[in-house]
């Protein structure tokens, strides 16, 4: 995975973060992974702590907070990285 490219899309969602009234659950769901957590809020808003609980199809229908406890934070990237904006 291009970490140098995830950096650079997940910076342009930071700002937008701070208005979240939820990121320290958010960021504990996302394995204490804040950029998963900024990137993901980005895309869902309100709906972002249900993304993480789901099936997600792009995922093969797993959930995400439970592939990135088992090691898939990237799949999990690059998942989100596929969201168009």
């Amino acid at each position: 995975m291009n970490i140098e490219g995830w950096n650079k899309y997940v910076s342009c969602f930071r700002e937008n973060f701070e208005g979240c009234t939820f990121k320290s659950e958010l960021i504990s769901k996302c394995g204490g992974n804040e950029d998963i957590a900024i990137a993901i809020y980005y895309h869902s808003r309100e709906n972002a702590l249900k993304w993480m609980d789901s099936p997600v199809p792009a995922l093969d229908n797993k959930v995400p907070s439970r592939e990135i406890s088992n090691g898939g934070s990237n799949l999990v990237r690059q998942v989100i990285w596929r969201i168009p904006c």
